[in-house]
């Protein structure tokens, strides 16, 4: 859905001569830089280089091909994909369309896509879509944002953008924040030290400031839950079957924000967003699905139930599976083979 709110400016200028005074009015459009861009914007591909110093100083770093602002991949990044996250969003936040914006190689869009969200990923170098493991290659969009803003042409219910922020120079920000305003939840992480083409190093109050300025709003309580999430999965050594190295999530329980862009969540389409069961069971207990008794076979209970509206489908969370995982683990296998290596940036 978009929506896209123009202002007009009437400018009068006044010019005076000796016999005669005249008076023009023109007109100017502008775009309200808070509203919901309609439609998707045309992407504008990265524009390949040959330089071979380049390519040598890169290293561990993917990025054949890309400008010296572009790549920074790495074929497997441990401390930057969380299931566990992942799979709390789906489940307790009702999570059921993402953005993935600086997707590299896409292991967190295959995740999505594997798992039955609908996602999008968007990614500046073409090294990273060349090699991409996305099996469906119409989800991958190549733009590269200091070039011009993107947007995608639906609404999303979050975006995901690990290890991404640091890489894009505040001049460049409105181009990539045009792509966050079509998302409902914003969860975006930052890097705290160097690496390659780290340009935005900044601590957290920088970014929840800079965030907020843009129209979001920063959820404290939403950020210190994801975090929670992604240490406990760590502090469980939860083992990624790929490679036998377990996830560390370092990227996520040490700076994952999360945002709230109330233009989007007050979209009728995304009201399932943290969806929670409704109906009151018993003082101390969880609440139930309404029309399902709280004491079945109680003929009160049974009574009450019955005249309860029940809440529909829709608004339920997605229902991940076993089978989701190993599908997922295949892909990122065929992806990476057996490499192990983690980047210490």
């Amino acid at each position: 859905m978009g929506i896209t709110q123009t202002l007009s400016v009437a400018s009068a200028s006044t010019s005076t001569s000796a016999s005669t005074s005249t008076s023009t009015s023109t007109s100017n459009t502008m775009i309200n830089p808070l509203s919901i861009q309609e439609g998707q914007a045309p992407n504008l591909p990265s524009i390949i280089v040959e330089d071979k110093e380049l390519e040598a100083s890169r290293k561990i770093y993917g990025g054949k091909g890309d400008g010296k602002h572009l790549g920074g991949f790495t074929n497997i990044d441990m401390h930057g994909i969380s299931p566990a996250v992942w799979k709390h969003a789906v489940e307790k936040w009702t999570v059921q369309s993402v953005l993935d914006v600086g997707c590299g190689k896409g292991t967190s869009t295959s995740w999505f896509y594997t798992h039955g969200v609908r996602t999008q990923c968007v990614e500046g170098s073409h090294d990273a879509i060349e090699q991409s493991m996305v099996p469906d290659k119409s989800l991958l969009v190549e733009h590269d944002f200091s070039r011009g803003p993107w947007w995608p042409g639906q609404t999303f219910d979050a975006v995901w953008s690990v290890e991404f922020l640091e890489h894009v120079n505040l001049q460049f920000h409105y181009n990539y924040v045009s792509a966050f305003r079509k998302a409902a939840i914003i969860m975006v992480s930052s890097s705290r030290w160097g690496g390659w083409h780290h340009v935005e190093v900044h601590q957290d109050p920088w970014w929840i400031q800079k965030y907020e300025s843009y129209g979001f709003r920063y959820s404290k309580e939403l950020t210190d839950e994801i975090r929670g999430v992604a240490k406990s999965e760590k502090a469980g050594n939860t083992i990624f079957p790929v490679n036998g190295e377990p996830f560390g999530a370092q990227h996520i329980f040490m700076s994952m924000k999360v945002f709230i862009n109330p233009v989007v969540a007050a979209l009728p389409e995304h009201a399932h967003l943290f969806g929670e069961l409704g109906c009151f069971t018993d003082y101390g207990k969880p609440n139930r699905k309404c029309g399902t008794p709280a004491k079945p076979g109680v003929k009160k209970s049974v009574a009450a139930a019955a005249i309860e509206t029940p809440l529909d489908p829709s608004f339920f969370p997605l229902v991940l599976t076993d089978a989701q995982d190993q599908a997922w683990y295949d892909i990122v296998k065929a992806s990476i083979g057996d490499d192990t290596e983690t980047p210490k940036e």
